[in-house]
């Protein structure tokens, strides 16, 4: 166990909490207590687990200089020598195919999204991370992504508000990481893109961003013939509630890591879980 740990530690189990984004659009559609719409989405989150993991690790691979001059990221295991190249190598080619040929056995749509996300991340990691809000755009889609392969292999259509939702949202957050690296670092050694961007900027995409995302989930509420009115409300006002946190938590400089930044603050992790549970009674009664 000892020996695999580094290798664990490469895969970054807390990003994994990123692939619940798929069950999203079930959980939105009162569905998910259907047990093949369940059994389908937690395998379409799996084979994202599986494909994210190996963009991961081709991530670090290509980052692996730059990385040694991070303060946190220099500890990685890859960035430090406690990993094998060739092992991962080999993982990000088993993880790949594997996840792409199962997805789309599942579902066409689902193993579509997937390779999107694949082919971009990869383009993202050897070309695209240089070219400033581009690189916004890809990082974003992530989330995107996932949100949408949730619809995939449970036919469940996706509206136009909650795409909207899920992009504004995720452009938010990646701002955000941004701001937070150009607050902390006030260089570009770790990541060079950060030297086309300023924090006024930063902070205007952030405001447009989540703006954007108050008033597409008020429509996006407004929409679903499932939803409960005053729950619905109440969910309006803590998903507002939580953004502002998140804002404020950026200003205090926090946020490189948005999972991290949502799990360590107490004010933030009690109205995230508050409104998904307002929400899901707001569907399932």
């Amino acid at each position: 166990m000892q020996r695999l740990s580094p290798y664990l530690i490469a895969a970054r189990p807390h990003q994994w909490l990123k692939n619940l984004l798929v069950f999203a659009a079930p959980l939105a559609a009162g569905e998910i207590d259907n047990g093949n719409t369940l059994f389908r989405t937690s395998s379409a989150a799996f084979l994202f687990l599986l494909v994210s993991v190996s963009v991961y690790f081709f991530n670090d691979l290509c980052d692996i200089e730059a990385d040694k001059q991070h303060n946190q990221k220099a500890q990685r295991p890859i960035a430090n020598g406690k990993v094998s190249v060739r092992f991962l190598v080999g993982v990000i080619l088993v993880f790949s195919i594997t996840s792409l040929t199962l997805g789309f056995l599942l579902s066409s749509g689902l193993g579509i999204c997937l390779g999107v996300y694949t082919f971009v991340n990869f383009l993202y990691s050897v070309k695209v991370k240089e070219l400033p809000y581009i690189e916004l755009v890809l990082v974003a889609s992530g989330f995107v992504l996932r949100a949408a392969a949730g619809g995939m292999p449970t036919n469940i259509p996706l509206s136009f508000w909650f795409i909207t939702l899920v992009s504004s949202t995720s452009f938010f957050l990646v701002a955000g990481k941004r701001f937070a690296e150009l607050s902390t670092y006030q260089t570009h050694v770790s990541r060079l893109v950060l030297q086309f961007y300023s924090l006024k900027i930063l902070e205007t995409l952030m405001a447009l961003s989540s703006s954007l995302a108050v008033i597409t989930y008020g429509f996006w509420l407004g929409q679903s013939a499932n939803t409960q009115t005053s729950y619905s409300l109440v969910s309006l006002f803590l998903f507002t509630s939580a953004l502002l946190r998140y804002r404020l938590r950026l200003q205090t400089g926090f946020g490189e890591d948005p999972v991290r930044t949502v799990l360590n603050d107490f004010w933030l992790l009690v109205l995230s879980v508050l409104w998904a549970l307002t929400y899901g009674v707001a569907i399932y009664g």
